[in-house]
């Protein structure tokens, strides 16, 4: 690297061009890599994060935040984490492990700073739905050969079909994947509307056949409940935004009869149906079988939060605290060492560590990244709620801003997609055309 571009005299007011188009090249490289594998992701993060540093701006950046609230509500959310260093008993490596963990949430304001320009932010969550897109096409392989690279294959997990991650992070990043692609096939029913092209209406009828075949691959050929819970609720959700957003009946009633077919069919899986049959079970046995099921262990975990919650209710125990405290309270060392990770509750795991002013930063947070969805032309707002919601059911079944893989996806592609909501010329232009696109068709 060249000296020069650390000691030029306007380091610090703008970052330098070949550097900040390079920032960008990395945001749409660690889009691409979440959902193909952990060590490419922190490998290309950390790429990205030394060539921020060395491209300088920082003031420009600082600017472009002071505007972004979604910006500083994730900055507040890391400095409210950090604070909780100062009153932490927990071992120093818990500490490091938990501030190693939530500094992902910083992909949401790098994001911001660094995609500046539409183009991209389109690349960057064209280069995701490109990974999706491979995850979905090896699934469908994995059905009819089991090749040894994948998950599944060696985990020994015969029936399932995850290839690159988790059973259940597949499900949960496939269940927004549906709602990207046919959010890109009404991108190009919009285009269709201008200038019919042959391309663009083929385009289109193939996109909406990937969200099929992603639904599908949810509900029939990966097992996992909470992929179940959050497509159903993507799928309830996008009529919602298009008829608050877009007021076209056509839209609408497409994303309803979708939202209807997905329901029946998740109804005739036996997969999802003998999943649920065993939830239900689980809950009516959790005092007598607690430990043994998944539910019944939540709500020991939950029971327990809520008892440290209601000791330190203002400020918690600290970061880093929950391990310890809750193996402090719990019923035996089988249930400590089962429970000590995390209480399977993104908000009880916050509300453990960092109180009411933990849980009221995370609030806000998740409240800035809908108004800034709310900002987006239909088919980013399509994705972002969609993103969004699945967030929030996620967190009520699981710590995901803890978890390596999830907790860089949710902060990086909120932030790839909010990064142009508050640019206000552009965004209320494209807003409107979205808009007014649309009116004209409804009926």
């Amino acid at each position: 690297m060249n000296a020069g571009l650390l000691l030029r005299h306007d380091f610090l007011d703008r970052p330098h061009p070949v550097l900040a188009r390079w920032s960008a090249i990395w945001v749409v490289a660690v889009a691409a890599s979440v959902p193909l594998g952990s060590a490419a992701t922190n490998v290309l993060g950390g790429c990205l994060l030394l060539t921020l540093i060395a491209a300088g701006g920082y003031r420009a950046h600082w600017q472009r935040w002071r505007r972004h609230p979604f910006a500083l509500a994730t900055l507040v959310l890391c400095a409210v984490i950090f604070l909780g260093v100062s009153y932490s008993h927990a071992p120093a490596d818990e500490i490091r492990r938990s501030l190693t963990k939530y500094a992902r949430l910083l992909y949401a304001p790098i994001a911001i700073a660094c995609l500046t320009d539409a183009t991209w932010r389109r690349r960057a969550l064209l280069a995701w739905m490109a990974a999706m897109l491979l995850t979905l096409a090896l699934s469908y392989v994995h059905v009819l050969w089991a090749f040894p690279l994948a998950r599944a294959t060696r985990e020994l997990q015969f029936g399932d079909h995850y290839i690159f991650k988790h059973h259940i992070t597949q499900n949960v990043m496939m269940s927004v994947f549906v709602i990207a692609a046919l959010a890109e096939a009404w991108r190009l029913r919009l285009t269709l509307a201008v200038k019919p092209d042959a391309t663009s209406r083929r385009l289109c009828v193939a996109w909406l056949v990937v969200a099929v075949l992603a639904a599908i691959n949810v509900l029939f050929f990966v097992l996992g409940r909470a992929g179940y819970l959050t497509l159903l609720v993507n799928l309830a959700v996008l009529p919602v935004v298009a008829m608050v957003s877009a007021r076209d009946r056509r839209l609408l009633l497409v994303t309803a009869a979708l939202a209807l077919v997905a329901t029946v069919a998740a109804v005739s899986s036996e997969s999802v149906e003998q999943r649920f049959h065993n939830a239900i079970s689980e809950v009516e046995s959790s005092q007598e079988h607690g430990i043994t099921t998944s539910i019944g262990q939540r709500i020991e975990y939950a029971s327990k939060s809520l008892e440290l919650i209601a000791k330190r209710p203002l400020l918690g125990f600290g970061t880093g605290s929950y391990a310890m405290e809750y193996c402090r309270i719990a019923k035996s060392a089988e249930w400590c060492r089962l429970g000590a990770y995390n209480p399977h509750n993104q908000f009880l795991f916050i509300a453990v560590q960092f109180g009411l002013l933990g849980l009221a930063a995370l609030l806000a947070w998740l409240v800035s990244a809908g108004r800034a969805m709310a900002r987006l032309p239909l088919p980013e707002q399509m994705v972002g709620f969609a993103l969004l919601a699945t967030l929030i059911v996620h967190s009520l079944l699981d710590s995901p801003l803890y978890i390596v893989t999830e907790g860089t996806w949710y902060p990086l592609l909120l932030g790839i997609l909010a990064a142009g909501a508050y640019d206000d010329v552009r965004n209320k232009s494209a807003a409107s055309a979205a808009t007014s696109s649309t009116d004209g068709q409804s009926g």
